[in-house]
């Protein structure tokens, strides 16, 4: 039971602390003198306890210890018990000892594993062996860790990233972990993933580059085409071309600005089978890629060209309307560019002609690009009847002009661009973007929390 503590007994008690910390404390030397008195007998030993401040008891017990140690001495027995500050030095003089056999046996390591395996360099990546030599080398060194891993040359953060691996998991856990992405905000959904490889299966014609155009604008979803490529790789599904793409040496320095300021045209060659060869004239608008319209000629006379034009401006609605300026027409050297009777013709309807330089296609690159992706197409089979042709070269001057994006004018159709709509849809696009970000933001805060 507790019993409480009177005004007295604090008192008292606080005066017993008083005084044990003021209590006098007497050397060696100081307790030889007062012994050496007593024996003397000079005065009683109770007059030289009061004058000296100290009880009869502890002197009897100072005499006591000074006649056992006198008579040790006479015995020849030299040993005794080392002072508090003799214990001091030799603790620091031992522990001294052992750090420097320590550290020397720590830089005999150190000199053979530089050595042998090359322990130290910058960026160095360690097998889970040596790792586990390392963190066993830390621990049994008497030397502090800061100054053992100095000498190993290994920071510090990275040995308790080892250390609290080895602890959680053992010596597994010091095995090179392959680095992997954690939870990535930006991820691609598995219900649209599925949706672009079920499309990318029911379109085969599609590149990648299309397939990511056409998902964003068909489903408001935003893909890249990176994405798409990884995704359609990772399933085998990336095919190489049928033919092979040859990449322009140079571009036009005067570039257009705007629809109908110049007009590409030239001619193609193909073959029907059992009539012979056909040449295609076609009229392409230089800034917007946009096939005007063609013809399907027997042969490459000034007048076929002049038949391509007409159809081109009743195409446009430029024979009827009255413009500042009509296109120019840029076209080769051939005969029926360079005849006379063009020159009136185009005179005639206020077209300015340019020719480019000869042997330097790179000029009409842009039609002649059209001619290379016309017949990586339709010459995939063979025609036998002139009309068969004609049908292939229209279906195709569809798709090429309505529902094939091209790469140069940022993933448009050539007809958003001649129309004027191109402006529209890209805005559209970057909106979808945007919303497709933040709906990919919020899932991944969803799934997170």
């Amino acid at each position: 039971m507790r019993t409480k503590t009177g005004p007295n007994g604090s008192a008292d008690k606080h005066v017993k602390e008083i005084k044990r910390k003021t209590r006098r404390k007497f050397s060696a030397e100081e307790k030889i003198r007062i012994v050496l008195d007593g024996l003397r007998g000079e005065s009683s030993i109770s007059e030289l306890c009061r004058r000296e401040g100290i009880a009869e008891s502890l002197y009897y017990n100072w005499s006591k210890d000074f006649m056992e140690a006198g008579k040790k001495r006479l015995a020849g027995d030299t040993a005794r018990q080392a002072t508090s500050g003799e214990v001091t030095s030799l603790k620091a003089e031992a522990r001294d000892l052992k750090e420097v056999v320590a550290e020397q046996t720590l830089e005999l390591r150190l000199l053979k594993k530089k050595h042998a395996c090359g322990w130290g360099r910058p960026r160095m990546r360690y097998p889970a062996s040596e790792k586990l030599e390392i963190i066993r080398l830390v621990e049994d060194s008497h030397l502090p860790v800061k100054q053992t891993l100095e000498k190993l040359g290994v920071s510090r953060p990275t040995f308790y990233r080892w250390y609290n691996r080895f602890l959680q998991r053992g010596e597994a856990g010091l095995e090179d972990r392959k680095p992997h992405p954690g939870r990535v905000w930006n991820r691609i959904p598995d219900d649209i993933r599925k949706a672009m490889l079920e499309m990318a299966l029911a379109r085969p014609e599609l590149s990648p580059r299309e397939l990511a155009v056409t998902f964003t604008d068909e489903r408001s979803y935003f893909v890249s085409e990176s994405s798409v490529y990884r995704l359609l790789r990772s399933h085998d599904l990336i095919t190489s071309p049928n033919f092979i793409v040859i990449k322009a040496a140079d571009e036009f320095r005067e570039k257009t600005t705007a629809p109908n300021q110049l007009w590409q045209t030239d001619f193609t060659y193909l073959k029907v089978i059992g009539w012979g060869w056909f040449y295609l004239s076609t009229v392409l608008d230089d800034y917007s890629r946009y096939i005007i319209t063609w013809k399907l000629c027997t042969g490459m006379a000034a007048s076929d060209v002049q038949d391509t034009l007409n159809q081109a401006l009743e195409e446009t609605g430029l024979d009827q309307a009255h413009v500042v300026h009509r296109p120019r027409l840029l076209s080769d050297n051939g005969p029926c560019y360079i005849s006379g009777e063009l020159a009136e013709y185009l005179e005639d309807k206020g077209m300015p002609h340019t020719r480019g330089a000869p042997y330097h296609p790179q000029t009409q690159g842009k039609i002649e690009r059209w001619h290379q992706t016309l017949k990586n197409r339709i010459l995939l089979e063979n025609y036998f009847l002139p009309g068969d042709l004609e049908a292939q070269i229209a279906a195709f001057v569809g798709h090429y002009n309505h529902q094939r994006y091209h790469e140069s004018l940022k993933n448009l159709t050539p007809a958003d661009v001649y129309t004027g709509r191109g402006h529209t849809i890209l805005l559209e696009r970057e909106r979808t973007k945007r919303q497709t970000m933040s709906l990919r933001r919020l899932q991944h805060a969803k799934s997170a929390a």
